[in-house]
């Protein structure tokens, strides 16, 4: 059967025996250390939750107690939404062999635009595992690896609003407007968090359009652009919401990122000095930042520009770290599906034809804004010719 990510919607018919999508429940330890080593942006969302040098074991991770910062697990009480049987519910999981389970929902009717859900499945063919009877291929493990490397890349899309991102859900991040291109935007217009940025002034970030860099010649030094980058992030820490620069981390495109080493190689070379503007801050965690105005610079490649800029240009965030996160679902972290033997690949029913091996990986989740003030970007900078 094919793999996807998620399965939203609603079906025409219905199977009488109501399947679950797992069977056992299990956190995944495994799972979240990998989403949180995975990635450059995800690298730092683990080192500001769990501390920088918990992330270089397994076992150092496992035992390390989340600190607060950017990562938020959440609780609640769970209702069901639609009746079990019904053939027509308002959403759904696809499970086993095309049958579906109704979504766990928040009370109330606000549980739409709480939590983004986001699946990855995958099936094995039972016939596929009997008649690899010299054991050469674990296909199990190649199956489970390729599942969790996909979701690790998928979560770190999600949340950056990676153009071409999976839909995470009946609610997914175009419509709850959570995505980092909405939460830090050009186009002051849409209502995020429930909060209309149109009617409020104080839930506007900071914006800089910046349509040209400066430099060239082998000593290329983009000055304007580090200028006006210092001058928008200046202003920004006026606010009585904001906070030193030591609490910001500057996420950009690889093109602005280029950009930046440009005018540091320049620098260098004039100054005999090497590449003095580095940060250290994440140097424990694998990740190599510039440093700018006294805050950590990083790019991701994932990282696309905000809602309302230009296309194909590079951008810069900068995200105040105290007010910005990604709510987890307690219940639902990083939660991978198996069997009663604590196998994560659960076992196919008599009824089942064919039968197949199913195992899933599912997050609820949605990044958040404790306050917008703090935050800026910086966009429609000329895309690199790098």
């Amino acid at each position: 059967m094919a793999e996807s990510n998620s399965f939203t919607g609603t079906v025409s018919s219905l199977r009488t025996t109501y399947q679950y999508l797992a069977s056992r429940s299990a956190y995944s330890k495994k799972i979240q250390f990998a989403c949180f080593t995975k990635n450059a942006f995800t690298r730092v969302l683990g080192a500001e939750a769990f501390g920088v040098t918990n992330l270089t074991d397994l076992n150092t991770f496992s035992a390390a107690k989340p600190t607060g910062r950017m990562i938020r697990y959440d609780s609640g009480v769970y209702a069901f939404g639609g009746a079990i049987f019904a053939d027509t519910p308002t959403s759904y999981f696809v499970g086993r062999l095309g049958s579906y389970t109704p979504e766990l929902v928040e009370g109330g009717d606000e549980y739409k635009y709480s939590w983004h859900n986001m699946v990855n499945t995958q099936f094995i063919p039972v016939a596929d595992v009997e008649d690899n009877t010299s054991g050469d291929i674990n296909i199990k493990m190649q199956k489970m690896e390729a599942m969790q490397s996909k979701y690790v890349e998928d979560f770190n899309y999600v949340v950056l609003g990676h153009a071409s991102a999976p839909d995470t859900g009946s609610m997914g991040p175009s419509v709850v407007y959570s995505d980092l291109p909405n939460l830090i935007s050009y186009t002051q217009t849409r209502t995020v968090g429930g909060i209309s940025k149109t009617s409020n002034t104080y839930w506007n970030n900071g914006a800089a359009a910046i349509t040209a860099v400066g430099g060239g010649g082998d000593l290329d030094r983009p000055l304007i652009l580090r200028r006006k980058l210092i001058k928008r992030m200046n202003t920004t820490m006026t606010y009585a919401e904001s906070t030193g620069p030591q609490d910001y981390l500057l996420l950009g495109t690889q093109g602005f990122h280029q950009y930046y080493d440009r005018l540091q190689y320049a620098d260098g070379v004039s100054t005999g000095k090497g590449d003095f503007g580095v940060s250290s801050r994440y140097d424990a965690a694998g990740v190599q930042a510039h440093a700018l105005n006294g805050a950590a610079m990083i790019w991701d490649a994932a990282v696309t520009v905000p809602y309302g800029a230009t296309a194909a240009t590079e951008c810069l965030y900068g995200i105040h770290i105290p007010n910005f996160g990604v709510a987890i679902r307690k219940e639902q972290n990083f939660l991978l599906s198996g069997d009663s033997t604590g196998d994560m690949w659960e076992k196919p029913r008599e009824h089942d034809s064919p039968k197949t091996l199913v195992s899933s990986i599912r997050t609820r989740f949605t990044p958040f804004v404790t306050a917008m003030r703090p935050h800026w970007v910086a966009y429609n900078i000329p895309a690199c010719p790098d």
